[in-house]
């Protein structure tokens, strides 16, 4: 076929008129070189379709399941008994994937504050974290309470961390006192995007 493109190029056929016109060798070599050029081209074509099929095609759907996608404890699979490996301070790692373990799931309140009136919304965070502090410290299982505060994004939020193996009660629960804490600040003025969210926690 390249040779057929070789002898049937236009060039070829073109009246010699002075230095306006390639030399029969120079159109031969270029045609030969547009020839490998596409056949080139079809190749690499040929093989990034391959590529594509060969890739595992993800939903929008499956897209957005963070924990499930992730393969983090979700509210159907936390009763569940995972893979579990020894671990070094006595007690049991559950593996995600190969080298990603943990024994510590975390639930995460946040929400935004304002800055206006003196930061009176943030204040009224802190109270209203105040009025459940002692309950949530009293779950079994937990490990820490952390509170989070930016002043360049606005952020509070509460970080509550339980052994991965209690979290399944506190889940059963309603993550107690979460409701009530919830509905004191989402009537606080100032207080926007009010969120949870459940994660595993880990140092490293």
């Amino acid at each position: 076929p390249i040779e057929r493109m070789a002898c049937e190029s236009p060039l070829l056929h073109a009246p010699r008129n002075g230095a306006r016109w390639m030399p029969r060798k120079l159109a031969v070599a270029a045609a030969l070189c547009l020839g490998v050029l596409a056949t080139s081209a079809f190749f690499v074509s040929g093989e990034a379709n391959k590529l594509t099929a060969s890739m595992p095609r993800v939903s929008p759907r499956v897209a957005l399941s963070c924990p499930r996608l992730c393969g983090m404890p979700t509210v159907s699979s936390i009763g569940k008994a995972p893979r579990r490996l020894p671990h070094l301070r006595g007690g049991a790692m559950t593996e995600i994937a190969k080298g990603v373990s943990f024994d510590t799931v975390a639930r995460e309140w946040r929400m935004k504050w304002s800055p206006d009136a003196d930061k009176a919304s943030l204040v009224k965070a802190q109270e209203a974290l105040d009025e459940v502090l002692t309950e949530v410290k009293a779950i079994p299982g937990v490990k820490s309470v952390q509170r989070v505060v930016c002043g360049g994004c606005l952020d509070f939020k509460v970080v509550t961390a339980l052994e991965a193996d209690k979290f399944g009660d506190w889940e059963g629960s309603e993550f107690s006192p979460e409701k009530k804490f919830l509905e004191k600040v989402k009537g606080i003025e100032g207080i926007s995007f009010v969120e949870t969210q459940t994660y595993t926690l880990m140092p490293m």
